[in-house]
């Protein structure tokens, strides 16, 4: 009889924290669907080590229309660039004016794995929609909602970026851990946090990482997109 009692408890506490996880994550995508509903919105992405330094990708600007533009600025290794991709077209500007993902691709080498990046690129409504399905374990934490990131989730997340050479051995992972924190105002998502942590050895090179990616969203609603004609063009 005991034993069929803790076998009970043990099952409704799965079931509350089941419901109760399943209830975070609708709030979270209702907060993520009120920004996706309106005309645009804009954001600010940043990412910061451990240390205090950015990441090496510079603060990313970015604005997006419902259904139409999106444009991002930022700075690569002190460079300024300009992107707008509309659909499956795309075009960037950095020291040769504006010229499309294929023709900046074709030249090889970094141009094309930052073409390749910008592809993969999510806007914060797609990629924190996304991120809900990543998470486990779910709660309301210091006014914000915070989950833990699946494995799966994780390991794509470290190894970023990250190239293995023909031959070489599989990437390892040691220590990883990670985070979202979303935070929501009026029913909305104004704040997402993403938090990972890791050492990662590929080949001969080890990289302790130790990141947290912030990206704020403002303007919702009241977003202004103006694209150059060069880079209309391009789109064309």
């Amino acid at each position: 009889m005991k034993k069929i009692i803790t076998l009970g408890l043990v099952t409704l506490v799965a079931g509350l924290l089941h419901a109760a996880d399943s209830g975070t994550k609708d709030k979270i995508t209702a907060a993520t669907k009120k920004v996706g509903d309106q005309a645009n919105y804009s954001w600010t992405t940043s990412t910061k080590e451990a240390d205090g330094s950015p990441g090496r990708l510079g603060p990313l600007d970015g604005k997006a229309e419902k259904g139409g533009v999106t444009f991002l600025s930022f700075t690569i290794g002190g460079l300024p660039v300009e992107v707008c991709m509309t659909g499956s077209k795309g075009a960037a500007k950095a020291l040769e004016g504006w010229q499309t993902f294929e023709d900046i691709a074709a030249t090889g080498g970094t141009a094309e794995a930052v073409v390749k990046y910008l592809r993969s690129y999510q806007a914060p409504v797609a990629e924190a929609t996304g991120l809900v399905g990543k998470l486990t374990d779910l709660k309301e934490a210091d006014g914000a909602l915070v989950g833990d990131l699946k494995e799966d989730a994780l390991k794509e997340l470290l190894l970023f970026g990250t190239r293995q050479r023909e031959g070489q051995e599989p990437p390892k992972i040691e220590g990883a851990k990670g985070s979202v924190k979303f935070s929501i105002k009026d029913g909305a998502l104004t704040k997402y946090e993403i938090k990972i942590q890791g050492k990662v050895t590929a080949g001969e090179r080890v990289m302790d990482i130790n990141r947290t990616t912030t990206t704020e969203i403002k303007e919702v609603g009241s977003t202004k997109i103006e694209l150059p004609d060069e880079a209309k063009q391009k789109l064309n």
